[in-house]
């Protein structure tokens, strides 16, 4: 979403410039630019003029009467020329900081939501000329702009992150071909024979309805299994437009599993599971959240492929904090390297011989823009643990 996307080091510099310079035009000491990040609202760039009593990177609470919200949520511009002899703006907080005049203006994002404010400030009775307005609309037209760039540059960084996003997940089902594959040979397999028992049960004199209704019943649930593995094959391997999706995470991990399974037997892996039992529905992407635990488990069963003889176990854990899920990934692999920790989620930096090391990148990525964390350190008494959280609330 726009709302969380950060604005660059040089547009705040430019930014800066502006309000120094309305500061000075205007003759009052606080000229702002404020940024709504609910519930607050924060000072995103202050003038450096003397007496300004606001400080970049200051927070206040909405619905509190502030000068700034009543912009936000009319969309129209307002001056308030004294408060003090105003019984509407007479308790706003901004009066305990001296500031009883204002004149202010939205911004807002270029699909019409709002960003937040451009204002001046002064702690004496000001009423602000009609040509003070203007200026404050032409500089708003100039922030606009820039946050038009902005959103352009951010639509164009999705867009090359989904592609690298939607490449890898190809890449990883290409591992899994034989276990894809495997999974989806068994259920036939089963439909096959219930047919035949069915068969058999019918041509019985007299046919036994019964048998054969029984094995007909199984034949169709083989179908529906073998249905949902390439439903969840083609799901991660489908380039589709980005969307949310109510996600029981729990679920989503085992279908992830079953799609490994093969792989985890052809490798010798043992897996367990501990996945703590009522968790909430988070928001987000299943297919992106199934992508990071296929690369987790995948990279988990390359790390113990490497152990030769000795025992390879995975255990993968969910479980609710005070405001996220947990999700873990551990192995008894080598672990990573001395001082690899951090540098495994930089993009092209790989520790096996053969990949582009974009894996675990894309991974953290995708979990950043869930809103979680995602990191690893090492596992005890062996291998490595790859632990990520996703708000309960989580949206992207």
């Amino acid at each position: 979403m726009l709302h969380n996307t950060p604005v660059p080091a040089e547009i705040l510099r430019k930014w800066q410039g502006i309000v120094d310079l309305l500061a000075d035009i205007v003759r009052v000491p606080s000229a702002l630019i404020m940024r709504v990040e609910p519930p607050n609202i924060k000072v995103l760039v202050a003038s450096e003029s003397e007496r300004n009593p606001y400080e970049p990177g200051e927070e206040a609470s909405l619905n509190t009467g502030l000068y700034c919200e009543t912009v936000m949520n009319t969309r129209q511009p307002l001056l308030v020329p004294d408060a003090l002899q105003d019984e509407d703006w007479k308790s706003n907080p901004d009066i305990k900081l001296g500031m009883i005049s204002y004149l202010g203006v939205p911004i807002s994002w270029p699909d019409g939501d709002i960003f937040g404010t451009i204002c001046v400030l002064d702690g004496q009775s000001n009423g602000y000329s009609d040509l003070y307005l203007k200026l404050l609309l032409q500089w708003r037209d100039v922030l606009q702009a820039d946050l038009t760039s902005i959103a352009t540059s951010e639509q164009r960084f999705r867009t090359m992150q989904a592609e690298l996003a939607h490449a890898n997940r190809l890449a990883t089902l290409g591992q899994l071909t034989a276990s894809i594959t495997h999974e989806v040979k068994q259920p036939v397999a089963a439909v096959l024979l219930n047919a035949q028992a069915a068969q058999r049960f019918l041509a019985r004199q007299p046919p036994d309805l019964e048998g054969g209704k029984k094995a007909m019943d199984r034949a169709v649930q083989d179908c529906i299994r073998a249905a949902e593995v390439v439903d969840r094959t083609r799901a991660l391997g489908r380039k589709e437009a980005e969307r949310k999706d109510s996600v029981e995470i729990n679920k989503a991990i085992a279908e992830v599993i079953g799609l490994t399974r093969n792989e985890l037997l052809k490798n010798s892996v043992e897996v367990q599971t501990q996945l703590a039992e009522g968790l909430p529905v988070i928001q987000g992407s299943r297919v992106q959240l199934q992508q990071v635990m296929l690369n987790l488990i995948v990279n988990a069963i390359e790390a113990m492929s490497q152990t030769g003889d000795d025992r390879r176990d995975l255990l993968i854990s969910t479980r609710s904090q005070a405001d996220c899920i947990l999700i873990a990934v551990r192995d008894s692999g080598p672990g990573l390297p001395e001082g690899a920790i951090e540098r495994a989620f930089e993009a092209f930096y790989t520790t096996k011989s053969s990949g582009l090391g974009m894996g675990l990148s894309i991974c953290r990525s995708i979990i950043e823009d869930h809103g979680g964390r995602l990191w690893a350190a090492a596992n005890e008494p062996n291998g490595a643990a790859f632990q990520f959280t996703i708000p309960i609330n989580s949206v992207s």
